[in-house]
């Protein structure tokens, strides 16, 4: 009888221990199906942020950025991620003047694997790439005109990267005055001394409580060109680029610079009041008793109200790709 106990006794120990074995285990299969599927959400997630085109935003030699003449060209690189993970690095060197371009085109294709999340392998390229956060960098070996060799950092950010996509109704505080080419029209044939006169001097932007829209004003300056001064609180990553200026991501706490493109002189300055400062010597033109054109842009205009009263019209595309105006009203100081 004791026996009988005995083996029963053990047999209920086998099965005890046997039911807690497949207990571990199925506890077990269960943690590694939940990791393969977190493994799998990575990589999508981390693919459909990879997709699409990538936009350069910064380049520097040996730790040092690179100068606005030479990034005029080269911010206009694009890396591109495709599906059927191939992947593209265009490279664009050279110069843009008005004397004249020698811009040349590089280059290099590849593939790429998706290991985890932001964990991507890229081959095929003579660069180093890597996937840091929200941006692209490309490291590179590369040697100067004297045979000295430096390394070259390259930073892109996604195409649709808020930084470069301000909504347009939040920078209307900037005009823009000047375009590419002469609007074309048959010539004005009004004398306008009479208006020109009564333009002559300075004006000031009032009916506005910004400090520093405050400061914009309109200085007519001969009887073709007047002096146009806009001020901004703060700036962005996209009117960095636009001066062809391109700074560490993300952008430092303190950044001063001064650019001069074509008739425009913009100052950055982080530590003034007004950090953007846009300076514009725009040809003008009095097309009647009332109208003041700009002979190099369809987008903004001028009206004399009376000899005191001076109304800007500034017309642009609004998010809805829709045309839209706002006015500003400077005063004769």
């Amino acid at each position: 009888m004791k026996n009988s106990k005995l083996r029963l006794g053990v047999s209920m120990l086998t099965v005890v221990m046997f039911s807690l074995l497949m207990i571990n285990c199925s506890d077990d299969d269960s943690s590694t199906e939940t990791e393969k599927e977190a493994v799998a959400e990575y990589i999508v997630e981390t693919k459909a942020n990879l997709l699409g085109e990538w936009v350069l935003i910064s380049s520097s030699i040996n730790n040092e950025i690179i100068a606005s003449s030479e990034f005029e060209v080269l911010k206009d690189s694009r890396a591109n991620f495709n599906v059927d993970n191939t992947y593209s690095l265009v490279y664009k060197t050279g110069t843009n003047s008005a004397a004249g371009s020698s811009i040349s085109t590089n280059t290099q294709e590849g593939t790429y694997t998706i290991e985890g999340l932001n964990k991507v392998t890229f081959f095929d390229s003579s660069s180093e790439i890597e996937l840091i956060d929200d941006t692209l960098k490309v490291t590179s070996e590369i040697t100067d005109a004297s045979g000295a060799e430096q390394t070259r950092v390259d930073i892109f950010v996604r195409s649709d990267n808020e930084a470069l996509n301000q909504p347009e109704e939040s920078n209307t505080d900037e005009v823009k005055v000047e375009e590419e080419t002469e609007t074309p029209g048959d010539k004005n044939t009004f004398d306008g001394t009479a208006v020109i006169a009564k333009l002559l001097g300075k004006w000031e932007l009032t009916g506005v409580t910004d400090p520093c829209l405050m400061k914009n004003t309109i200085d007519f300056q001969s009887d073709s060109v007047f002096e146009f001064v806009q001020h901004k609180t703060t700036f962005g990553r996209s009117d960095l680029l636009k001066y062809n200026i391109g700074v560490s991501y993300p952008m430092p706490a303190e950044f001063a610079a001064s650019v001069t493109k074509g008739n425009e002189t913009v100052v950055f300055d982080t530590n003034a009041d007004c950090s953007f400062i846009k300076t514009s010597l725009v040809e003008y033109e009095v097309t009647d008793e009332k109208t003041v054109e700009l002979k190099k842009s369809t987008s903004t205009k001028l009206v004399l109200e009376n000899d005191t009263t001076l109304t800007l019209i500034y017309t642009y595309l609004n998010t809805d790709n829709e045309e839209a105006t706002i006015e500003f009203t400077y005063v004769k100081s």
